[in-house]
């Protein structure tokens, strides 16, 4: 038992590759909240969603950088991490606070319902988790991170049918669907089960780079996109 455990240990190593792309995720991620908050003041009009995007571009640059320090361990899987109820509460604040961007740009008038329900979503999946309940985990978890993966990859493709953002655009829909695809079987994996094919290793063999492409293409889609 103990050689069985030394060896599961190994495969959660991470590798000094991995650590160059999430170093490379907070340094796009800081890019872009430069972005943003220059975008910020530069509008005439306040535009809320700016907001919504900083928190999501902020929690996954400081994300990526604690990944880099700490390794995969801090994920809390095979229980070895300290802060393990708290990794799926932050990672959740990425594609919540993306998804409610969205909904706050495109879709005003139904910002304040969508904030309710990702704010829910936010609640349960806290009280799931510090109460130990992985049955009302594993339902919440991948519920509320599919709602605002549908927000994520749908909107886009919405907004560039009514012609208020080009195609370039697309790519924050393309970076929501990786992240999404990782984010869901990791949250399978943290409470002990398996998604399709994404056994443990096979996830963290893509997750580095599946992060720092995710936070490339969210940010050259917003950044190029709504320039028409």
């Amino acid at each position: 038992m103990r050689i069985l455990l030394v060896e599961l240990e190994r495969d959660i190593d991470m590798m000094i590759l991995d650590q160059l792309f999430l170093v490379g995720t907070t340094a796009v991620s800081g890019l872009a909240l430069r972005y943003l908050i220059i975008t910020g003041t530069n509008e005439t009009r306040r535009d809320r969603s700016i907001y919504f995007h900083s928190v999501s571009f902020g929690v996954l640059g400081f994300a990526a950088l604690l990944l880099a320090i700490f390794g995969w361990q801090i994920l809390g899987l095979m229980g070895k991490a300290t802060t393990n109820k708290l990794v799926a509460i932050v990672s959740s604040l990425i594609p919540f606070a993306w998804a409610t961007g969205l909904i706050s740009k495109f879709f005003p008038r139904v910002e304040k319902p969508y904030i309710g329900l990702m704010v829910l979503g936010l609640t349960l999946i806290t009280i799931s988790r510090f109460i130990d309940a992985p049955l009302m985990s594993r339902i919440v978890y991948p519920v509320f991170h599919s709602i605002a993966a549908i927000v994520v990859i749908s909107t886009p493709i919405m907004a560039l049918r009514r012609g208020v953002v080009n195609s370039k655009f697309l790519l924050v829909s393309t970076g929501g669907a990786l992240i999404s695809m990782g984010g869901i079987s990791l949250s399978f994996l943290t409470a002990g089960r398996q998604l399709l094919f994404f056994s443990q290793g096979f996830v963290l063999m893509i997750l580095a780079p599946l992060l720092f492409l995710t936070g490339t293409l969210y940010f050259l889609g917003l950044s190029q996109g709504e320039e028409l």
